[in-house]
């Protein structure tokens, strides 16, 4: 539909019970007409009295979907977002996905086997991959979405909470920048646990390393303070083209160890029929933890898919998430399922605790340690591309550091700055296996089922809700469909944060006395 130079629109109305006749609309002010909302040319109905710069009909009705409507939070956005110029391929974005899902979480998941039981663990696995992929997909539609609305060209997971908020419900609209704030805080908490992670399995498989074939035997801490450069040196990586490069390499690291590591699961005697199928209450929801912490992505999600150049490929049934969810959630399957039929109750918090200390193995650790070292750099990337960008706008608006050329230099700083943190909360609280499920089923649990599903409400059922033009009961039945679903992994993530929580600290506590 063109709109006319004058600003007035054209549509038909049925007048008199003659639907041909066009009867012109009053002109629209240029200043309603926001940018970045009718960018495919199109405009929806969305009410069942058309408004036009403020001003309703009530004596026609409207025949057809075209209509303009000057609040931006009742416009469906349609079409796909455009493709970048400068962007990764779909392989390279499933690479970097793979890699940053896939770490020492996989590894510890026999013992979340042990925690819930055999089958009841293996159900877990993926019912929480399938809940995870859903959840993830919502959060991207819903970025996609505002960003065509409001004519960003990307928003992070801060920024989606921030736009959904501030076009949803007039009553949520004045805490978008406590919604932002919510959201942020909780990716940092989560991205600096793993980064924390992360850094004592590198220390600790070096130290067992070192420990079994050499004559340098140091402490664990010691091997923290050793690893800091090489690890703060990779963490200088600015483009993800490049990241993408190691991650291949760390891919193919992680298939060769997993492989090996397999094949010698397979070929070990096995105690399936002696094991429980279930454990108990506390073992199930202290299980859910370790396992939905393997699962975490959501916080890479945006970053990734800001990153690729053609986005819609990020979703479908054959999308990056879609693809990414399936092969991660089979490899969890496996290595969780074959570790505890092999090892039993004796199985310890990694695979590669358990494995024979013998030559082979021993690259395996060193294997899977450069998969965890090249993964490091896409879990501090998340951190960087959420927070840099604001220290650069503040520094902009700073005497001091408004120098273009003191930026560079500065975000250098900024990256060793947050390994340095990774590696003191690692010196810090050495006992990560039980930190592991705690965060989990906290800052985890939040952002993979809580945030999206509250973030997909405020988006889509105002819309819905409004849709009474063009369909108005199917509008208004998708609304309280989309409620219900929801509502549901809203209660999925209250109950299992509160349960896990409980469940986690009971453990904490009891594990020193039994000791």
């Amino acid at each position: 539909m063109d709109i006319p130079q004058n600003g007035s629109i054209m549509i038909k109305l049925p007048m008199n019970g003659m639907t041909d006749k066009v009867a012109p609309i009053p002109p629209i002010p240029a200043s309603n007409l926001r940018p970045g909302i009718y960018t495919n040319g199109d405009l929806y109905a969305t009410k069942e009295t058309c408004n036009f710069a403020g001003r309703e009909d009530r004596s026609n009705t409207v025949s057809t979907t075209i209509t303009a409507e000057t609040d931006d939070s009742t416009v469906i956005a349609e079409g796909d977002l455009p493709d970048r110029e400068k962007g990764l391929s779909w392989s390279a974005t499933l690479m970097n996905f793979m890699k940053g899902m896939i770490g020492p979480g996989c590894l510890s998941l026999p013992l979340a086997f042990k925690q819930a039981g055999l089958w009841t663990a293996f159900g877990l696995v993926f019912a929480f991959g399938f809940l995870n992929n859903h959840c993830m997909l919502q959060l991207v539609h819903c970025s996609q979405h505002l960003s065509k609305r409001k004519g960003h060209s990307k928003l992070d997971y801060g920024g989606v909470a921030y736009e959904a908020c501030a076009h949803s419900f007039k009553f949520l609209r004045p805490y978008k920048n406590l919604a932002k704030a919510i959201v942020n805080t909780a990716i940092l908490g989560l991205q600096l646990g793993i980064c924390s992670v992360f850094y004592v399995f590198m220390a600790l498989h070096m130290k067992e390393i070192f420990d079994d074939e050499t004559s340098f035997k140091v402490s664990a801490t010691a091997w923290m303070f050793i690893i800091l450069p090489p690890v703060i040196l990779l963490n200088f990586l600015r483009s993800l083209r490049t990241i993408a490069i190691f991650s291949m390499i760390g891919n193919v690291l992680m298939i060769g160890a997993f492989i090996f590591i397999l094949q010698h699961l397979l070929r070990a005697d096995h105690v399936m029929g002696q094991l429980p199928w279930i454990t108990n209450f506390d073992g199930v929801m202290t299980a859910c933890g370790s396992i939905l912490y393997s699962f975490e992505g959501q916080a890479m999600v945006l970053p990734l898919e800001n990153k690729l150049k053609h986005p819609p490929s990020m979703v479908g049934p054959f999308g990056v998430l879609s693809v990414g969810m399936s092969l991660v959630s089979t490899v969890y399957a496996g290595s969780g399922f074959f570790g505890y039929i092999t090892y039993g109750t004796d199985v310890k918090g990694s695979i590669t605790l358990n494995l024979p200390q013998q030559a082979a193995f021993t690259a395996v650790k060193l294997m899977l340690t450069l998969v965890v070292y090249f993964g490091f750099v896409i879990q501090q990337y998340v951190i960087v591309d959420m927070i840099w960008p604001k220290i650069v706008r503040r520094m902009d608006r700073s005497e001091t550091f408004s120098n273009n050329r003191l930026h560079l230099p500065l975000e250098l700083l900024f990256r060793a700055f947050l390994v340095i943190i990774a590696m003191t909360v690692a010196i810090a609280v050495p006992n990560l296996e039980e930190i592991i499920p705690l965060v989990g089923v906290t800052a985890g649990m939040m952002l993979a089922f809580i945030f999206p599903a509250l973030m997909d409400t405020m988006t889509f059922v105002p819309l819905y809700l409004n849709q009474k033009c063009a369909d108005g009961t199917n509008g208004r039945r998708k609304a309280y469909l989309r409620l219900i679903k929801n509502g549901f992994l809203v209660l999925i993530g209250m109950f299992g944060l509160a349960a896990g929580l409980s469940s986690n600290i009971r453990n904490m506590i009891q594990r020193p006395i039994s000791a």
